[in-house]
């Protein structure tokens, strides 16, 4: 299939599309042996012979793609002429090709995507409205561009007002800025989500918004679901995990949402390298014929990270759910935690498993493929013949009369529905009530989703079993 010699060029690693240019017009490439010092002409990279500054532009493996957390003092690029710390160092050998898609201030840390795939990042579209900055889109525009039909010159460059970020704009640009209109940020996502099936070229749309403002665009979310619009939305902040905000910024019920609105598939990891994996499944979702929408309910809180033996996990992950700590066979109880309480789940854990060997600690990542798994199996009775959900794989290891203490920061029947699966007993931790401000401390006490909470559910459960 013929390519654009800059595209063939870059993708090769000799040189960013705009240098790829300037070797062309400098007549530095050659096709077959022959120079080529036109723009716009082409070539099979499958069967030409493209040689660019003197090198081979040979075709590369498939392309890679990470997501980092960027930590703070290192620059969010490959190299730094004053010798600082650059993500280079922090790839250790696995930067070949690599670049960052969007960058994060030397001062700021955050999460980042790179690849070395260019088309991919060309065709990330994000959009968000009015809240760009607070949801960490910042970096992304300052590289990529704002969107506009025309050019649209950086008012606060133009005043010599100093601000982290560059808003300036043209046809080139990335991200669409919304004013505060979640249901046009809905509308935008599915039009854009439809790029695929309307021109033949799929874009990957990502939106950001707050978690608890996803009401107010409830209708044009639905219609884009219906229409078969492929984007991620990410909202973040959410919960009351948000605890400086107040209430009108915390949520509740959005995992309630989720549970019933379809081709919208719900994540909420409580890991970095969960959220990694559940973002590579979201860009595969939007390309694959039979895929979806999703939805990722992310936190602002810091999570210290835990250490993985293995990789077993992922493939739990990306359905639903999987054992942090395995249960032993028969086990009495168990803790069932989602998102951003999963500190207070491990810390209720490791005190109670000392008087309670073979306590469980499950992970939630998904009560919506849980319970879609779950149900589709009961469906499946009437059909080819029934086989065990994820869900109630998980569960048959614990004892028939189990039990079962649910914690998330959302409506406790996000997973409190998990005790119906086997008929075991649930004890329901998460938030009913409107939010407050305060230190993350005081709201979990308050709103009784801290490990002292998740003790006294392991208890009743225990005394009620007898």
């Amino acid at each position: 299939m013929l390519e654009r010699l800059q595209k063939i060029i870059a993708r090769a690693g000799i040189a960013s599309r705009r240098h790829a240019e300037e070797l062309i017009r400098s007549g530095q490439v050659r096709v077959n042996g022959v120079v080529v010092s036109k723009l716009g002409a082409k070539a099979d990279p499958e069967r030409d012979r493209v040689e660019a500054a003197g090198r081979i532009a040979e075709r590369p493996p498939e392309p890679s793609y990470l997501v980092l957390h960027k930590p703070v003092h290192v620059v969010s690029t490959m190299s730094d002429p004053e010798g600082r710390t650059t993500l280079r160092h922090l790839l250790r050998g696995l930067a070949g090709g690599i670049f960052p898609v969007g960058r994060l201030d030397y001062a700021a840390s955050g999460l980042m995507l790179l690849t070395s795939d260019g088309e991919l990042a060309d065709r990330i579209v994000t959009t968000s409205p009015d809240v760009t900055v607070s949801t960490n889109l910042g970096a992304w525009v300052n590289q990529r561009g704002l969107f506009r039909r025309s050019d649209m010159a950086d008012v606060f460059a133009q005043a010599k007002i100093a601000s982290a970020q560059k808003w300036s704009g043209g046809n080139k640009g990335q991200h669409v800025e919304l004013g505060i209109a979640e249901s046009n940020l809905f509308l935008m996502l599915a039009a854009a989500g439809l790029s695929g099936d309307l021109f033949g070229t799929r874009l990957f749309p990502i939106g950001t918004l707050y978690d608890p403002f996803i009401a107010r665009g409830l209708d044009s979310l639905n219609y884009a679901c219906y229409q078969d619009a492929r984007f991620l939305l990410v909202a973040t902040p959410s919960g009351i995990t948000l605890g400086p905000e107040g209430g009108a910024h915390q949520s509740i019920n959005p995992p309630l949402i989720a549970l019933g609105q379809p081709g919208l598939r719900h994540y909420e990891p409580a890991f970095a390298d969960e959220l990694a994996l559940m973002m590579q499944e979201a860009f595969r979702l939007i390309d694959d014929p039979s895929g979806e929408c999703t939805y990722l309910r992310l936190s602002t809180r810091n999570i210290r990270q835990i250490e993985r033996t293995d990789d077993s996990w992922r493939e739990g992950a990306l359905a639903g759910g999987y054992w942090l700590r395995e249960p032993a066979d028969g086990a009495e109880a168990a803790i069932v935690a989602m998102g951003a309480v999963m500190p207070e789940a491990l810390a209720a854990w490791e005190e109670l498993s000392q008087d309670l060997p073979g306590l469980g600690l499950l992970a939630i990542t998904s009560p919506d493929l849980l319970h879609r798994g779950w149900t589709a199996a009961q469906a499946a009775r009437w059909n080819a013949g029934r086989n065990p959900s994820h869900i109630e794989q998980l569960l048959s290891c614990l004892a028939p009369r189990a039990g079962l203490v649910t914690v998330a920061d959302a409506a406790p029947a996000s997973l409190s529905w998990i005790g119906g699966v086997l008929g075991q007993r649930v004890a329901p931790l998460g938030v009913e009530k409107f939010g407050q401000t305060g230190t993350l401390a005081d709201l979990y006490a308050a709103y009784r989703l801290d490990g002292a909470a998740i003790t006294e559910g392991v208890a009743e459960i225990l005394l009620q079993n007898g």
